[in-house]
């Protein structure tokens, strides 16, 4: 089990100053849920977005993601499971080691109280941001200088990925978070849950990439070719290779077939 993890000491004194200093005030935090509670593996999960204060009167809005006996069995836990934010928390750390642009944890805890798991992860909001699903289908950005620049993010950040040997398991649109502002154009992953890591990349790129194609609606056909070709040329040229080819058969049927 990890021990509690706090992004900095500056944090956690924000957490304080808001009646927020241990795991039991965080818990029973009271506010409506951003995400309703999700009932699986015979438990629930559930997120607030919550806004924190400090004393120069200054906002920052978080997520706090509180979960109980929602577990995910691994090979060295295979009766009991662990956490499923346990396994998110770790993946954020792994991304941000390899400066893969995604979530900021701020902090992280779990505990095992009257025979059931619970744990809390607290993530930066990502304010300003929007999904590449909801950004693509606002017909106000259809004509945005910045789209096809923001698209070549995507495919570079998605390569990143790939090369580091990461795959996301659930790459659709609506897991690209994008930040349109002209002054500081981002794309970031989210949705980490189900990350994995896999020795040999070439497994990774074929599935992940034909399934944002296969799930890529509101995007044009544009938006993915300029996706893809970023993708192939941010690392070793994938230009020539078959699943280059493979890809773009598939996406002229998916947006030409008759």
């Amino acid at each position: 089990m990890p021990k509690v993890y706090f992004n900095t000491i500056e944090f956690k004194e924000l957490l304080e100053k808001n009646d927020l200093y241990n795991f039991d005030k965080i818990w029973s935090l009271e506010t409506e849920w951003f995400e309703a509670p999700n009932y699986r593996r015979n438990g629930w999960s559930g997120v607030i977005k919550y806004p924190l204060v400090d004393a120069a009167n200054k906002t920052t809005w978080v997520f706090i993601k509180r979960q109980e006996n929602h577990n995910h069995k691994t090979l060295l836990h295979p009766m009991d499971g662990i956490p499923t934010f346990r396994r998110e928390y770790h993946n954020i750390q792994q991304l941000n080691k390899q400066n893969i642009s995604t979530l900021t944890a701020l902090y992280y805890n779990e505990r095992k109280i009257n025979a059931k798991d619970q744990a809390i992860l607290i993530t930066l909001s990502l304010e300003g941001y929007q999904s590449m699903e909801h950004f693509c289908a606002d017909k106000d950005n259809d004509y945005l200088p910045q789209r096809s620049e923001i698209m070549t993010m995507a495919g570079s950040l998605i390569r990143k990925l790939h090369d580091a040997h990461f795959r996301h398991n659930s790459l659709y649109p609506k897991h690209l978070f994008v930040k349109k502002d002209p002054d500081a154009l981002d794309v970031r992953l989210i949705d980490l849950e189900k990350l994995k890591w896999f020795p040999f990349s070439k497994q990774i790129r074929s599935k992940e990439l034909m399934q944002i194609i296969r799930r890529s609606e509101p995007m044009t056909f544009s938006d993915l070719k300029r996706l893809l070709n970023s993708y192939y040329q941010s690392g070793q040229n994938l230009q020539q290779t078959t699943l280059a080819k493979k890809l773009d058969t598939l996406i002229e049927k998916k947006y030409y077939k008759k």
